[in-house]
């Protein structure tokens, strides 16, 4: 079989468009859609790069450093601190081809930053009675640190290596909880509550995972392929909604862009409806780690837990520089 957009042999098939790409087509249409992404957004600065050691790290970069500038790129990797989930080594590759390209990562490790890593706290707030899962901190500590760092390195943005598959169940859970301003702000513009917050880009959100994977074959990537064990021990709603999708594609194939393609056309109207723009005020400071938190609140959700899982809270100074 002939690849439908030249004349070499096919070797990848997708059903969601019903065509199949020789290999070099394939990495051009995943870029393609990636540079479409940040000309309709208008992206232009100094991008963070938040990456771990996964293959949508390794995609995400290797994709950026071909569309975008690279002077103009930098990228940050935490080590969150779950035990038989470390990247050493992936990360390690990782880091090898950003530096052969010009980028500089930076490395950080939670534990020796803030104190604690997931595992630390998340143990100690099952037995101290908290009914919490290990991603509620160890969403929270990426975001801190991410956002903290993008800060002290004036990025404009940061990327993230969300695909297709991430945006699709996050708007699924979004839709599930009933939660109206979480549905409104998971739209492909990202809205900011506070100057603090860094805006995220996601140039992989019309990007099959399964196409990350492919990519990364194709591209001769060594990334991280253990599953990070809390999932399993606790399987959380996001699992439940990935299997689901997963399901609907084999029946449906291409179900998960109908459904971003249909969420893009309408959540600008979904925002004007809840008048999401007069929500973005100065949001008040936690006391404990200085970041913004909600409306009312003297300390953070994320602090809140911390503290009460017996911890000090996150750090209000610097990560970088400490001074």
């Amino acid at each position: 079989m002939k690849c439908s957009l030249c004349d070499r042999e096919a070797k990848v098939f997708q059903p969601h468009y019903g065509r199949a790409l020789c290999y070099d087509c394939f990495i051009e249409d995943i870029r393609a859609r990636a540079r479409e992404y940040l000309r309709k957004m208008k992206i232009s600065g100094r991008i963070m790069l938040a990456v771990s050691g996964g293959k949508d790290s390794f995609v995400l970069s290797d994709v950026m450093m071909e569309i975008y500038d690279r002077g103009k790129l930098i990228a940050f990797n935490v080590e969150e601190g779950i035990r038989g989930y470390n990247r050493e080594g992936e990360t390690q590759d990782l880091e090898r081809k950003l530096m052969a390209n010009g980028v500089e990562l930076i490395r950080l490790k939670a534990k020796e930053v803030l104190g604690f890593g997931v595992d630390d706290v998340y143990y100690s707030a099952m037995k101290k009675g908290l009914n919490c899962s290990a991603c509620t901190f160890c969403g929270d500590i990426r975001r801190k640190m991410i956002n903290k760092v993008a800060r002290e390195l004036n990025a404009s943005y940061v990327a993230t290596g969300h695909n297709l598959d991430d945006e699709v169940q996050t708007i699924l859970i979004n839709l599930l909880s009933g939660d109206k301003f979480r549905i409104a702000r998971a739209g492909e513009e990202f809205i900011s509550y506070d100057e603090y917050f860094v805006p995220r880009i996601k140039p992989l959100r019309r990007v099959y995972e399964w196409e990350t994977t492919m990519y990364s074959f194709i591209r001769s990537f060594k990334f991280q392929e253990v599953e990070c064990p809390h999932i399993t021990q606790r399987p959380t709603i996001r699992a439940k909604v990935r299997e689901l999708l997963y399901n609907m594609e084999l029946f449906e194939p291409g179900i998960s862009l109908k459904i971003l393609d249909f969420f893009d056309s309408e959540y600008q109207r979904i925002r004007e409806k809840l008048e999401l723009r007069k929500w973005e005020v100065k949001l008040p400071k936690c006391e404990i780690c200085g970041e913004p938190t909600s409306i009312g609140r003297k300390i953070c959700k994320g602090c809140e837990l911390v503290i009460a899982s017996g911890f000090k809270g996150f750090p209000k100074q610097n990560i970088i520089n400490k001074n």
